[in-house]
This record gives C-alpha cells, sequence and structure tokens, in this order.
C-alpha cells in the first residue's frame, strides 16, 4: 500500500485493525479495556479522521478534550497510550511517520498524580474509619480494614482466599486478582494469577487480632467465607453504604490505598520497600506521595556527605 492510500484511509479503521490484532497477543481482560476505552473516547472522537489528518496538533486536541470532559489524568494517560501504541504500530508496519514524535513528555509521563487532600483523605478520617470498622467487625468491614492497613487493591482483595494468609507467621500472600470483564460472550467475572508478579507482604498485628475471629478453611475467599468470591463492585457498593450509615465522607478503596500510602510515607516508610507492598512496577507512584522537599531538608541529606568525607 502506497504512502498516499494508507493516509486516505480512515483512522476508526485502522484502530479497529489494530485491536483485532491485539485480541490475539494480550490477556482478555486487557483487550477487553482497550475496546472499552477505543469505543467510548477514542473512536467516536476521531470518527471520519483520515489518517493523513491525525497530527501533532490533532492529538493535543483529542487531550484537551478529554480534559475539558473532566477526565482524570490517569484515565487520560491510558488512553493516549493506547493512542501512542496504534500509531506506532501503523509506522513499524507502514513506515507511515508517526505525529506524536516528540510529545513524550505529554503521552507517557505521569508527572501529575492525584494526591488526597486534607482533612478530607487525613489522620482523622483514618482514625474514625479505624475506629468504627474495628466496633462489631463483619467481613465487609474487615476488608475494609485490611485494605486500610495493607494497601491492596480491590481485585487483590476480592481474590484473596485463607490459604494465602499466615496468622502465626504474620504475612500475606498475594498471588491473585479478580475483575468483570466485558467479552464478546457478555460480561464475566475473571480471576488472574499474577504469576511472577506474586508478593509476599507482612500482615500488621491489629489486622491479625481481627482476622483471627473469621478463620476459615483454606479454600474459602476472606470476603465471602464461602469458596465463590464477591466481585469488586460489589465491595465498592458495600463501601459506600458503610460510609453513608456511619456519616464519613463517600471514598473509594482507590482513595483507601492512596491513604495508606500517605500514612506509611509520613512515618517515614522508605519508597523502595512500601512500592514492593503495594505490587508497582516502579516508585513513582508512591514517590507522587512524598511531602515536597524543603531547603532545609537538601541542606541536610547534602551534609550527611560532607561530614563523610571532612
Amino acid at each position: 500500500m502506497t504512502q498516499k492510500a494508507l493516509g486516505n484511509r480512515l483512522f476508526s479503521d485502522l484502530i479497529r485493525d489494530w485491536l483485532a490484532s491485539a485480541k490475539a497477543k494480550v490477556k482478555p481482560s486487557s483487550y477487553a479495556q482497550y475496546v472499552k476505552r477505543a469505543e467510548k473516547n477514542i473512536l467516536p472522537y476521531f470518527s471520519g479522521t483520515k489518517l493523513r489528518d491525525i497530527t501533532s496538533e490533532s492529538v493535543l486536541g483529542f487531550v484537551q478534550h478529554l480534559q475539558s470532559e473532566g477526565y482524570n489524568e490517569k484515565y487520560i494517560y491510558d488512553l493516549t497510550t493506547l493512542l501512542k501504541s496504534v500509531l506506532k504500530s501503523i509506522t513499524r508496519t507502514y513506515g507511515y511517520p508517526d505525529p506524536t514524535v516528540g510529545m513524550e513528555g505529554l503521552l507517557t509521563g505521569r508527572e501529575h498524580v492525584d494526591i488526597p487532600r486534607e482533612p478530607v483523605y487525613g489522620e482523622e478520617l483514618c482514625k474514625r474509619l479505624i475506629e468504627v470498622l474495628s466496633t462489631d467487625p463483619d467481613l465487609t468491614k474487615c476488608g475494609i480494614l485490611m485494605t486500610l492497613y495493607t494497601g491492596l487493591r480491590i481485585g487483590e482483595l476480592c481474590a484473596l482466599k485463607w490459604e494465602d494468609i499466615d496468622l502465626d507467621g504474620g504475612t500475606l500472600t498475594i498471588k491473585r486478582t479478580i475483575q468483570r470483564v466485558s467479552t464478546e460472550e457478555g460480561s464475566v467475572l475473571m480471576t488472574t494469577e499474577l504469576g511472577k508478579r506474586a508478593r509476599e507482604i507482612p500482615l500488621p498485628q491489629a489486622m491479625r487480632g481481627v482476622l483471627f475471629g473469621f478463620r476459615t478453611t483454606p479454600d474459602r475467599y476472606l470476603l465471602s467465607g464461602t469458596t465463590s468470591p464477591i466481585e469488586p463492585r460489589t465491595m465498592q457498593y458495600r463501601l459506600r453504604a458503610f460510609l453513608k450509615k456511619a456519616y464519613l465522607p463517600d471514598i473509594s478503596f482507590s482513595e483507601l490505598r492512596k491513604l495508606f500510602i500517605k500514612r506509611c510515607l509520613s512515618r517515614g516508610a522508605d519508597v523502595t520497600v512500601l512500592a514492593d507492598v503495594l505490587g508497582n512496577a516502579s516508585v513513582q507512584s508512591a514517590a507522587a506521595y512524598c511531602e515536597k522537599p524543603t531547603m532545609r531538608s537538601k541542606i541536610e541529606a547534602v551534609n550527611l556527605i560532607s561530614k563523610e568525607v571532612s
């Protein structure tokens, strides 16, 4: 195909070609996310647009459109990463110029991370949560506490079985996650083994005390107490209902995880260690919650080295 003929193709058709090719290469859950994001945001925006009209200006316009619609930066990052993957594939396959060259800072950087603001997500909220959750605890309260004390993702929390919990040794083994995925056959609840991304993390003593009252056979899930899991959106609904009943701010499990990160860092936790506990590929997500260094703290850090050579 000539460059001119390729340039006259609708970009939406090329996106669909890329999705069809990706289906056999990625996990079903990832493919479902690609399709969902493409159909919701990318295809409608570039509807009727030919490849030759995809420029750095039009890509920037897409980003600005997403910002004007109120999407958070993490979601915009995911969409632009998907868009860039399609354009890079076209470049590799056909040699067509990639209009996003030079825009890496915009399309692949995560300079801005939403940080919970005080006092809504501060220590007072955490103390109140722990107080209410520790009173007459049930399995739902136990799950909320688990995220507050360990920073587990909601999918990891829902996938936690008693075989993964070592109360005597004080550890959790995180080796699977659960999420609801849209497929051609319909919406299904899918369990994914983490494989090499599995990790062992410490279980705080306060959490061990709560768990002792619910301990059961290894094959049962923590949150349901049965051999069938509770799905993430059900836990989100239960969290919302609990917070409303307790007259507490409406926050999500993701925000509870962020609260865990900030509390750990405020108490001097090492960012690298914390990233390992959280299962992050890098320390950037955790480091974003660190307080901005003051000049005094910078001077103290440099002076530590100076003292060694003086």
